[in-house]
C-alpha cells in the first residue's frame, strides 16, 4: 500500500469493518489509521470525491473528525483503493453514551451534565464542518464517536457532500430516523443536502441526549393505527411537544418533558421538529445550540436527595426523582451502582404509595357490538302508484281466486289457469319485475356481507377484550404481591430478601442489548428498536409482557419473538455464590440495607402501576376505536338497510309479497290452479 506521496504504508490489524470498507491499524504510526473499500477498482466519481476531501483537508476538520488526508493506493495496480485517516483511540458510538445501559457499562461515571456537555460539543463539530462549507448529509448515531472527556469527532468522512471546482459531490445515503420531514421516502444519490437537512439529523442527536435515549418521534399515537417513526417525522409528530393538538402524539411514560428544559432550548426543539421549510421556516443552526446548551450548563444544579441527579436549576423539583417515583427507569445512580436511600426519600415514596387510585378495566356490556336488524315497510299516508310488476300480481291473485270457483264452475278453472300462467309468466321473465328482484337482492347481499363484517369485528373486539382483562387481572394480582413484599417486616422481610436476591441474574441480562441482537431476532427492525427504546425497553433485562404491552407499533408475533429471545438468554445465565449479595450481608448493612430494598421496591410498583394504569387507558383507547369503528361500519350498514326499506314500502303489497323471487311466483302460478284443479275433483 502507498500514499499519495509514493511512501509505502503497512498495514496492522483490522479494528472495523463495515459495508463499504475495514479500517487498519498502521505500522508505526499510531496516530493514523487506515480504510480500505471492498470495490476494486473504485468508480471514477468516488476517486475524484476523495480526491477533493483530501485536497480540502484542514487543521480545523482533522481536530473534528477522521477526515482523508491522503489516497492510498494498490502497489500492483497502483490504482486508488482506500484512503489514510486520523485514528481516533479510546471513544465509543455516541448511542454508547446516552442509551442508559450502554451507558453504565462503558461510561459508569457520566452524569446529567455529561451527556449536556456531549450535546454541545456535537453541535460545535458540525458548527465546524458547516463553516467550511461542508455538509454532512447521512447523519446518525453510528457516524459520531465520543470519549470519556465527552469529545465528539465525526468518522465515515467519505460519505460527507462536498463542493469542489463548483460541483456539488453528492452524499448517497441517509438514515431515515435522522432524515428530515422533506427528504423522507427521497431517492437521496442525486439530492443537494443542505446545512439546514442536518440541522434536522443534529437536533435528533442532541434530543437523544439530553432526553437519554428518548427519540423525539416516538410516542403513543392518539388517532386510529399505527405511527411508525418514519411517518411520524414526515408529518411533523414531534411526540414531546407542547403543541399536542396538532401533533395529536403523547410521549412515552416516565420521560423528561420540554418544560424540565430552559424556555430557549425548549424553543429551539420546537423549531427544529415542527418547522416547514417549504413555507419558509428554517432550523437551529449549530450555534445557537452550543449557546443554549452552554447556557444550561451553568445553570444546573444537584439534587438533595439523590447526589446522581443534576438538573435545570430553576425547576422546583427534580425531574429524575420525579421520574423514578413516577415508576420510571433510574437513568441516573452513582459509579458501582449505588445510590441514595435516605429515610426522607422513603417516606415521600411511601405517600405516593398510599396515594395510588384503584384502577379499573374497561367493561365491555353486550349491547356494544349489537348486530342490527332489517326494518320493517313503512305504512305510507298514500298508496304507492300502479305498475306493471304490481298490475300482474293484482291479475295473479284474481286468476287464483277464479280457479278456487273452477270447484263449482269449470270454466272458472280454464280461465283463471290461462291468467294465472299469463300474469306469473310476465312477473317471471319481464323486465321491469326481474330488476326489482335483482335490486332487492342486492340490497340483502350486500347486508349480508356487511353483517359478516360486523360479526367478524365484533368477535375480535370480545376476544382481545377477554384475553386483555385477563393479562390486567394477572398483572393487578402480581402487583397486590408486590405491595405484600413491600410491607414485610421482621423475619417475612428477610424472606422476601432472601428470593429477590437476583441482582447476578439482572446484571446479565441487562448487558444483552435489543439492539446488538436485532438481526437475530426475528420482526425486529431498527425502526422498532428506537420505539422500544423509547419506552425504556433496550436490554432483555426489560423484556417481559407488561413493558412491551405499553410499547406502540408491536406486533404480537414480534412480541412473542422477544419474549422467547429473553427466555434463550435467561437459559445461558449461570449464578456464580461468591458474586452473590447474601442475606448476612444485609443484615450487615442493617437500616440502609431495607431503605435501599424497599425504595427498590416502591419503584417497582410505581412502575408496574404505571404500566397497568397504561394497559387499562390503551384498551379503553382501542375499545373506544373499535366502537368508532364498528359505529361507522354499523352507520353503512343502515343506510343501504333505509334504502332498502324505502324501496319496500314504494311496492304495492301484493307485489312485494309475490315477486320476492321466481320460485315464489312458480309456487303461485302452478301451485293455485293445482289446488283449484283438486277442489273440482272433489266436488265434482
Amino acid at each position: 500500500m502507498i500514499d499519495s506521496s509514493g511512501q509505502t504504508i503497512q498495514l496492522g490489524k483490522e479494528i472495523g469493518k463495515g459495508g463499504e470498507g475495514s479500517v487498519f491499524e498502521i505500522v508505526g504510526a499510531t496516530t493514523l489509521a487506515a480504510k480500505i473499500f471492498h470495490q476494486k477498482p473504485l468508480l471514477e466519481d468516488r476517486v475524484t470525491k476523495l480526491e477533493a476531501m483530501v485536497g480540502c483537508w484542514s487543521q480545523e476538520l482533522g481536530s473534528v473528525s477522521a477526515w482523508p488526508r491522503s489516497l492510498l493506493y494498490d502497489e500492483r495496480s497502483r490504482k486508488p483503493c482506500g484512503i489514510l485517516m486520523p485514528m481516533i483511540n479510546d471513544a465509543r458510538q455516541l448511542h454508547e453514551l446516552y442509551g442508559t445501559t450502554n451507558r453504565r457499562l462503558h461510561f459508569p461515571e457520566v452524569q446529567w451534565h455529561h451527556l449536556l456537555l456531549a450535546a454541545r460539543n456535537a453541535a460545535a463539530v458540525f458548527d465546524t464542518l458547516h463553516t467550511a462549507g461542508i455538509v454532512i448529509g447521512d447523519v446518525n448515531q453510528g457516524n459520531l464517536l465520543v470519549d470519556q472527556r465527552m469529545c465528539v469527532r465525526l468518522i465515515d468522512c467519505d460519505s460527507f457532500q462536498i463542493t469542489s471546482n463548483g460541483e456539488t459531490l453528492h452524499c448517497p445515503v441517509g438514515t431515515p430516523h435522522f432524515t428530515p420531514p422533506e427528504l423522507q421516502s427521497t431517492k437521496l444519490r442525486k439530492v443537494v443536502r443542505t446545512e439546514d437537512h442536518d440541522g434536522f439529523g443534529l437536533a435528533v442527536l442532541i434530543f437523544h441526549l439530553l432526553f437519554v435515549g428518548r427519540h423525539p418521534f416516538a410516542g403513543r399515537f392518539q388517532g386510529a393505527g399505527d405511527l411508525p417513526i418514519e411517518k411520524a417525522i414526515a408529518e411533523r409528530r414531534f411526540a414531546f411537544s407542547e403543541n399536542t393538538e396538532a401533533t395529536r402524539v403523547d410521549p412515552p411514560p416516565a420521560s423528561l418533558q420540554l418544560r424540565d428544559l430552559p424556555a430557549g432550548l425548549a424553543r429551539l426543539f420546537e423549531l427544529a421538529f415542527r418547522v416547514d421549510p417549504s413555507k419558509g421556516g428554517s432550523r437551529p443552526a449549530p450555534r445557537l445550540w452550543v449557546e443554549q446548551i452552554d447556557l444550561l450548563i451553568k445553570q444546573r444544579r444537584d439534587c438533595r436527595f439523590d447526589p446522581a441527579h443534576v438538573f435545570y436549576s430553576r425547576l422546583n423539583d427534580c425531574p429524575w426523582c420525579r421520574i423514578e417515583d413516577e415508576g420510571g427507569a433510574s437513568f441516573f445512580v452513582l459509579a458501582g451502582g449505588s445510590s441514595s436511600f435516605s429515610q426522607e426519600r422513603l417516606q415521600a415514596l411511601d405517600l405516593k404509595l398510599r396515594a395510588l387510585s384503584e384502577i379499573v378495566f374497561p367493561d365491555l356490556s353486550p349491547g356494544k357490538f349489537a348486530i342490527p336488524t332489517i326494518p320493517r315497510r313503512k305504512k305510507l299516508a298514500t298508496m304507492p302508484p300502479w305498475g306493471r310488476p304490481a298490475v300482474a300480481a293484482l291479475v295473479l291473485v284474481l286468476s287464483g281466486c277464479l280457479c278456487l270457483l273452477g270447484a263449482v264452475w269449470p270454466v272458472s278453472l280454464i280461465a283463471g289457469s290461462v291468467l294465472s300462467l299469463f300474469s306469473g309468466g310476465y312477473l317471471l321473465v319481464s323486465k321491469a319485475s326481474r330488476a326489482i328482484r335483482k335490486k332487492v337482492a342486492g340490497f340483502h347481499a350486500s347486508l349480508a356481507e356487511i353483517t359478516v363484517h360486523l360479526s367478524k369485528r365484533a368477535y375480535i373486539a370480545q376476544v382481545k377484550h377477554q384475553q386483555q382483562e385477563a393479562e390486567f387481572d394477572q398483572e393487578l394480582e402480581n402487583l397486590n404481591v408486590e405491595f405484600t413484599h413491600y410491607r414485610a417486616e421482621g423475619k417475612e422481610l428477610q424472606d422476601v430478601l432472601r428470593k429477590h436476591s437476583n441482582v447476578q441474574k439482572d446484571e446479565f441480562l441487562r448487558k444483552h442489548l435489543i439492539r446488538d441482537n436485532v438481526r437475530t431476532i426475528p420482526g425486529l427492525s431498527f425502526s422498532i428498536v428506537s420505539m422500544l427504546e423509547s419506552f425504556g425497553v433496550e436490554s432483555a433485562l426489560d423484556v417481559h409482557k407488561l413493558n412491551l404491552t405499553g410499547v406502540p407499533n408491536i406486533s404480537s408475533r414480534t412480541e412473542l419473538e422477544l419474549l422467547q429471545w429473553r427466555s434463550q438468554m435467561e437459559r445461558q445465565f449461570t449464578f456464580k455464590p461468591e458474586h452473590g449479595v447474601t442475606v448476612r450481608e444485609v443484615k450487615l448493612a442493617g437500616e440502609v440495607a431495607v431503605w435501599r430494598f424497599k425504595v427498590a421496591q416502591a419503584r417497582k410498583i410505581l412502575m408496574a402501576y404505571t404500566r397497568i394504569k397504561a394497559l387499562a387507558d390503551i384498551r379503553k383507547t382501542e375499545l373506544k376505536q373499535a366502537f368508532a369503528k364498528f359505529d361507522q361500519v354499523t352507520s353503512c350498514w343502515r343506510e343501504i338497510a333505509q334504502e332498502l326499506r324505502e324501496f319496500q314500502s314504494s311496492r304495492r303489497t301484493l307485489e312485494y309479497y309475490i315477486n320476492r323471487s321466481w320460485s315464489t311466483i312458480l309456487a303461485v302460478t302452478f301451485g293455485v290452479p293445482l289446488l283449484g284443479l283438486v277442489l273440482y275433483a272433489i266436488f265434482r
